[in-house]
């Protein structure tokens, strides 16, 4: 969740106020099938709509309410032949299971049973809750409880589950590189789903089918994406935060991700990267301006427990941790736009960096625009330029324009001039169909607001 300063005065005569905004987003621009995706999107707006002012994340993050990461504070990964015994007869839907062998106490069951349930998203279906016989001072037998009534409906919703984890993957970059996946990954929760202020879904199974979910259900989801991907993924939890995310390893190196922080209550041409893919040290160090000792749920990462360590800091300074809309890949390189703030609030303007090398992209060429607010005599202070790939165009909005930039030649020529949606402006681009049809948010202000609450969603047939 990324912050900016937006002008704001009139009854309060010209008064600078802090506002905090947050992103949403569109992941690789190049997909298909653009009718569901505007039908997936449309009911993202509807929920959006429903929202009332006062329930957007800004300022201090709300904890999950309900969560208790008490029980699992992992420093070592779990017998491996303890749990393939335990996740076999999970997935057989099995009643119990002789553990005596393994000689475990009551202590050492309850962290394996919840590593279990922290690692498996494919078991969504296992209750939380358990019993066990005692062998002495070990554990003899183990029984499970389940959700469902019946092993015939936990298959069922397997079948299904599985069935919601292959659309999810169909338009993933599978023969990209490790960060193409997890970028793909990371945008397509954040273009998709919003967290769950009802506190309730923690699952993998129903964020799928409902998109929405806790902390917990966001690190579950990506931890069954990823594997379907080939990429490993482990949880990552702080009892001190009530929060989980997760660990990402990409190309031998381990990288945190916290997918459920990056997400807002926003329009889907948004995106944050704060969180995307930090070290140890970098995850720490970009909430530093957060840290408050009064509060008592941290809204900063600290006192986390997970098996791996994130040492590797090479995209802790990326130029894209600023972005607020969505880095696109074309022509062999990656593309993203940053706000450039040079010369105070009247010198606003953008620029798209570009690189083959997503930790080296440097400055390709200016965007020069000011989004303004319905009044018309203030504006923000952040470029909402979103961009998208069609062969070798590199699309991208002005306020009022839909531009086009040619990746080989460098020519850059206007598409077309939308005087008539002033005074609203275009908020950035959600993606662009096989077939050239590109769809982009137009609105009155940079997030939705009591008085301004709807957005529209409108395409433009590329040629």
């Amino acid at each position: 969740m990324k912050t900016f300063i937006r002008v704001l005065s009139g009854v309060l005569l010209g008064a600078i106020l802090l506002t905090f905004t947050l992103w949403r987003h569109d992941a690789f621009p190049d997909v298909s099938g653009l009718v569901s995706f505007l039908r997936d999107t449309a009911g993202r707006i509807h929920a959006l709509n429903e929202y009332q002012a006062d329930t957007f994340l800004s300022g201090t993050r709300e904890a999950d309410r309900n969560a208790d990461y008490q029980e699992y504070e992992l420093s070592e990964p779990l017998d491996a032949e303890l749990e393939t015994l335990i996740c076999d007869a999970l997935l057989n839907y099995e009643s119990e299971v002789d553990v005596s062998a393994k000689r475990k106490t009551p202590a050492e069951i309850k962290r394996a049973m919840t590593e279990v349930r922290f690692t498996h998203p494919e078991l969504f279906y296992v209750d939380k809750g358990y019993t066990y016989s005692p062998n002495g001072e070990y554990v003899g037998k183990l029984q499970f409880q389940y959700t469902t009534s019946s092993k015939a409906e936990a298959m069922a919703m397997v079948a299904e589950y599985q069935n919601m984890l292959s659309a999810i993957v169909a338009n993933a970059p599978v023969n990209g590189t490790d960060f193409d996946k997890a970028l793909y990954i990371h945008d397509y929760f954040i273009r998709d789903y919003c967290y769950d202020y009802t506190y309730t879904i923690r699952d993998a199974y129903t964020f799928f089918k409902q998109k929405t979910g806790v902390c917990q259900a966001y690190m579950l989801a990506m931890i069954a994406v990823a594997e379907e991907l080939g990429l490993q993924s482990v949880p990552v939890t702080s009892s001190r935060m009530n929060h989980a995310w997760n660990l990402v390893e990409l190309d031998g190196a381990w990288y945190h991700m916290d997918i459920t922080w990056d997400d807002t209550v926003s329009y889907p041409s948004y995106v944050s990267y704060q969180y995307f893919l930090q070290s140890d040290v970098g995850i720490v160090d970009i909430d530093r301006d957060r840290v408050n000792a009064n509060q008592p749920v941290p809204d900063w990462h600290c006192d986390w427990s997970t098996i791996q360590a994130a040492n590797d800091s090479r995209y802790d300074d990326a130029v894209w941790r600023t972005c607020q809309t969505p880095m696109v890949k074309g022509n062999g390189a990656y593309h993203c736009v940053i706000t450039q703030k040079e010369s105070g609030l009247n010198s606003v303007s953008g620029a798209v960096y570009s690189g083959a090398d997503p930790t080296a992209m440097t400055k390709n060429f200016s965007v020069n625009g000011t989004w303004r607010l319905p009044d018309g005599n203030h504006y923000y202070v952040d470029c909402y330029t979103g961009l998208a790939v069609w062969g070798d165009q590199l699309i991208y909005n002005t306020p009022n324009s839909l531009r086009s930039y040619d990746l080989k030649t460098g020519k850059d020529k206007m598409l077309t001039l939308l005087v008539e949606i002033n005074p609203r402006s275009i908020y950035g681009l959600i993606g662009v169909s096989e077939s050239g049809l590109l769809s982009y948010v137009v609105a009155y202000t940079a997030d939705p607001e009591e008085d301004y609450p709807t957005i529209e969603i409108r395409t433009y047939q590329l040629s």
